[in-house]
């Protein structure tokens, strides 16, 4: 059962930011006492909405109105958030598949605190990059939402470690009476393959006011279908092949079922046998489209249950028993593996034996030797195929996820005092597994003639040669925290109120990879070790004191200790003037912090990774400009241009390899913050509110961006950063492009290449980001028509850079670039309910860039770009899309809701440095009955 918590008043309505404020600030004309409400930012409960900071509100209303059905959805709705990772997305060799998080500020999803009814939840088992914990969002049942606040300022003065750029606090419904059932169903326009459906029930019964308690349960499934290259193939635009490494992204692979004979890089010969339909008309070559193979998203499916027991204990205690549930599995869909694991027999791998400390390698793929069933020469030879009996599900990529909090929340008072306190147990698990190349199982099939080509093999075999790799992690948290809140005395201008608690946890974490991978046994898979125990122990406080008539001072200290490091401090202190009846000024300022956590500092035996899409500068340039020899010449072939740019792949969009280790004398991140805004109501229920925010994050914890490290080469320590020998494959290439331009003298002039970096964890970052939040609201009321409610959204990035330890200074401006992305993002809502009908429009407004970034200050020169493909090079355009939505109550205890976004179908923008990524109209439609 809900209950009003406000009298609407016109300063009420102003308070509460961008979504809608009358949700929260409701009619109670029948209660004389206003009723004093906790807003998320401030641990002191108020009789008035507004604090010092702004807190944006999405209320059930505004999440039905958007037709999403996951909160990372739910959260894009926000202009001030954008996505860190989606499981419906997230690269298949990434650390975190199977999950969604959230960043605020560009700062990233470990600097972005997620509260689910103001406590934090277990992070997701899977450390995203090895290093980041975070919340997984799709672990969230969107049902059980009753509101979102967002605060759009540091609070780690009243919460703790991450609340850095802001706090996302989701809210689930205390009480619910009845039940309800409902259906969604998503499809994309002329994609039938790209669709999600989803199911959700919950029941509640019991009357909190007349029975003293209020129970209700919660359950819902969601499956998304993933979609492959191939099925997408006829919505990439042409202007996609003019991109840098894109030319030949739908080229058919020479390594086929039949395959292919690679003699040299300008000699390759089909094998014998291969079907009419599988030749290449234009160089005879036997090719197999990998396209329906490729994944782009995932086979998704989810379910997430809450189950929440509201009741009173005496008159004074307010008590609630919440569990929390979910569980998610994410399959990939991938090719069966290729001889060479789609690689050359020339080619160098690197990777690391965490065991035993050393670096594996190089190691290249063996030749078949003469005598090999597959080898017709009378001399080793590299033989391009497709092992198709390693797909039909032999071949995959898996994800699986479970999360489960268990708490009990009293709330009560104490005399004058208010009082609340929580305990609870929270444990997250996830499993990653897929296949991967064994060095001694694959070269011994290979050698010994055991494995044979073009046949159905023993799968045992195939299990020695491709073993199953995991990584698995699990993290579990103990709690129990309790707070105290009131006035103290009063003064002139009004009563003193403070807060004082504590806050406990207990959190072990472990994420282990396979023992094939941290023995080094696997081609160039690199693994992760880490397990440990940390306690965190907080006391905290806060006041809000009212200075004079009409000006209100909020200031918050916390002090927090994790067992093994010292002591943290953050303060923060607000103020806030209602200047006039109708406007109201603000400001904080506030010191921020995120403690290193237990892969970062903890033991183990650190961590091996690949950094991807890496820009070599020393050899980039020169790749490039080979491969354009090939590219423009009007002769060559498609498998050359397709091979000319994988050669230039390895320079350009590189994979460099490199080893982490923990390190426990690691410093907090700290921060620093301040905002400074208005809230001004010009005429009745009109608002707008604009917010400056200035952020400085200091002493980042990480390992320096491959960009940086590679910047200044020759000042790096001796054995930082290895290179390798590249002869045969240089040569390869060369001699590729001298096949059209003979007289070129382009070489690599004896620079290896990339091999592998150390690159321990240290402080040593620093980012800076400063902008401006502004929203309006208004309601114009229509004679016989209904109220039309209009709602703008909107963040706009000033600055944001990172400091550079190779300058030893900050970087460019990345506001505005490829880094940073659009300066201006906008979301403009209007809705009119009319009758049974109430139907809505969103205008959503994305900026412009450029392509330029502080490892590739001028990206288009770098990589060549063509002189009539410049302009189009370099910027990204602006483009806006709109979304419609429109719900029907007219038959009892019914709503029919459809939703279509990108209506007006906005196509992709022409963008030069990132894979393509295709806008789509999409169809929704929900179906809920109430009883």
């Amino acid at each position: 059962m809900n209950k009003p918590l406000f009298k609407k008043s016109a300063i009420a309505i102003a308070l509460t930011v961008a979504f809608s404020q009358h949700a929260i600030a409701q009619q109670a004309a029948e209660e004389p006492k206003l009723q004093r409400v906790e807003i998320t930012g401030s641990s002191i409960k108020r009789t008035d909405s507004e604090t010092s900071a702004s807190v944006q509100v999405m209320t059930r209303d505004d999440i039905e109105r958007t037709g999403e059905h996951t909160v990372l959805g739910l959260l894009n709705a926000a202009s001030s958030i954008s996505t860190s990772i989606s499981s419906a997305g997230a690269s298949s060799g990434s650390f975190a598949t199977g999950s969604s998080g959230v960043s605020m500020r560009g700062l990233g999803k470990v600097s972005t605190l997620v509260l689910v009814n103001g406590r934090r939840i277990s992070p997701y088992g899977l450390s995203d990059g090895a290093q980041e914990n975070f919340t997984n969002l799709d672990a969230i049942a969107t049902e059980a939402i009753e509101r979102i606040e967002i605060l759009k300022d540091g609070a780690s003065a009243i919460y703790g470690s991450d609340a850095v750029a802001g706090v996302i606090n989701i809210i689930l419904r205390k009480d619910f009476e009845g039940g309800k059932v409902q259906v969604n169903y998503e499809a994309t326009d002329g994609f039938q393959d790209r669709r999600n459906r989803s199911a959700s029930a919950i029941y509640g019964y019991g009357d909190i006011d007349k029975q003293g308690f209020n129970t209700y349960i919660t359950f819902e499934g969601y499956k998304r279908d993933g979609y492959t290259t191939g099925e997408l193939r006829n919505r990439y635009p042409d202007w996609y092949r003019q991109t840098p490494g894109h030319s030949t992204w739908d080229a058919k692979s020479t390594f086929s079922p039949t395959g292919n004979y690679f003699l040299s890089s300008t000699n390759i010969v089909a094998a014998p046998g291969c079907p009419p339909d599988q030749v290449d008309p234009a160089d005879k070559l036997c090719k197999f489209d990998t396209l329906p193979y490729t994944g782009q998203t995932t086979n998704n499916k989810r379910y997430a249950a809450v189950s929440n027991t509201h009741f009173k204990i005496g008159e004074k205690i307010d008590a609630n028993f919440e569990i929390t549930t979910a569980g998610a599995t994410n399959d990939y869909i991938v090719a069966p593996l290729s001889a060479s694991n789609g690689g050359t027999t020339t080619a160098t791998n690197i990777w690391y034996n965490a065991i035993a400390g050393k670096m594996v390698g190089p190691f290249t793929y063996p030749k078949l030797p003469v005598g090999n069933n597959g080898n017709p020469y009378s001399f080793p030879v590299e033989y391009r195929a497709r092992l198709m009996d390693t797909g039909n599900g032999f071949n995959f990529n898996r994800t699986e996820s479970d999360q489960t909090r268990v708490m009990l929340a009293l709330t009560g008072t104490l005399g004058n005092y208010d009082w609340k306190s929580a305990a609870g147990y929270m444990t997250s698990s996830a499993t990653k597994s897929t296949r991967a190349v064994s060095a001694k199982g694959y070269t011994d099939a290979i050698v010994s003639n055991s494995y044979k080509f073009g046949q159905q093999n023993d799968p045992a075999l195939l299990n020695t040669m491709f073993p199953i790799r995991t990584t698995a992690g699990k993290s579990n948290i103990s709690f129990i925290d309790a707070t105290v809140s009131g006035e103290v005395m009063q003064l002139p201008a009004g009563p003193l109120s403070i807060a004082v608690g504590t806050d406990l946890r207990r959190e072990s974490y472990e994420m282990k990879s396979s023992d094939n991978v941290l023995n080094g046994e696997l081609v160039g898979v690199f693994g992760l070790q880490v397990k440990d125990t940390v306690s965190h122990y907080a006391v905290f406080s806060e006041a809000t004191i009212p200075v004079i008539k009409r000006v209100e001072m909020s200031a918050a200290l916390r002090a927090d200790k994790t067992s093994g490091a010292e002591a943290h401090i953050s303060p923060k202190v607000g103020l806030k003037i209602n200047a006039t009846d109708s406007l109201v000024l603000r400001g904080t300022a506030s010191g921020g912090f995120r403690a290193p956590n237990i892969v970062e500092s903890g033991n183990g035996l650190g961590r091996s990774s690949v950094a991807n899409s890496v820009i070599d500068p020393r050899r980039c340039p020169i790749a490039s400009e080979l491969n354009n020899l090939v590219q423009n010449s009007k002769t060559a072939t498609a498998t050359d241009k397709l091979l000319s740019n994988t050669y230039r792949n390895n320079d350009c969009l590189a994979s460099l390899p490199s080893f982490v280790n923990s390190n426990k004398d690691l410093k907090p991140e700290t921060s620093r913050s301040y905002t400074l805004g208005m809230v001004f109501e010009p005429i009745k229920n009109w608002t707008l509110a604009i917010d400056y925010y200035n952020i400085e994050r200091k002493d980042e914890i990480g390992t320096r961006t491959v960009g940086d490290v590679l910047k200044n080469e020759a000042a790096l320590p001796a054995g930082q950063l290895l290179r390798v020998d590249n002869t045969a494959t240089d040569n390869e290439f060369i001699s590729l492009v001298k096949k059209y331009a003979p007289a070129t003298t382009t070489n690599f002039q004896g620079i290896g290449k990339l091999g592998l970096v150390y690159n321990p964890y240290v402080n040593s970052g620093k980012t800076r980001a400063s902008g401006f939040d502004f929203d309006m609201s208004g309601r114009i009321k229509i004679t016989n028509v209904g109220d039309l409610k209009i709602k703008l959204d909107g963040t706009y990035l000033l600055n944001y850079q990172s400091f550079l330890v190779a300058d030893n200074a900050y970087g460019m401006n990345n506001a505005g670039n490829y880094t940073g992305g659009g300066r201006l993002a906008t979301k403009l809502r209007t809705s009119l309910k009319t009758g049974k009908f109430d139907q809505g429009v969103t205008l959503n407004y994305n900026g412009g860039y450029s392509l330029n970034s502080d490892d590739t200050p001028d990206f288009c020169v770098t990589n060549k770009v063509a002189p009539e493909n410049m302009a189009a090079c370099g910027r990204v355009r602006a483009y806006t899309t709109v979304d419609y939505n429109l719900a029907y109550t007219g038959i009892k205890n019914v709503k029919l809701s459809l939703y279509i976004n990108n209506l007006l179908n906005q196509d992709t923008p022409v963008n030069y440095r990132d894979t393509f990524s295709p806008l789509f109209r999409t169809f929704g439609a929900t179906a809920a009955y109430s009883f």
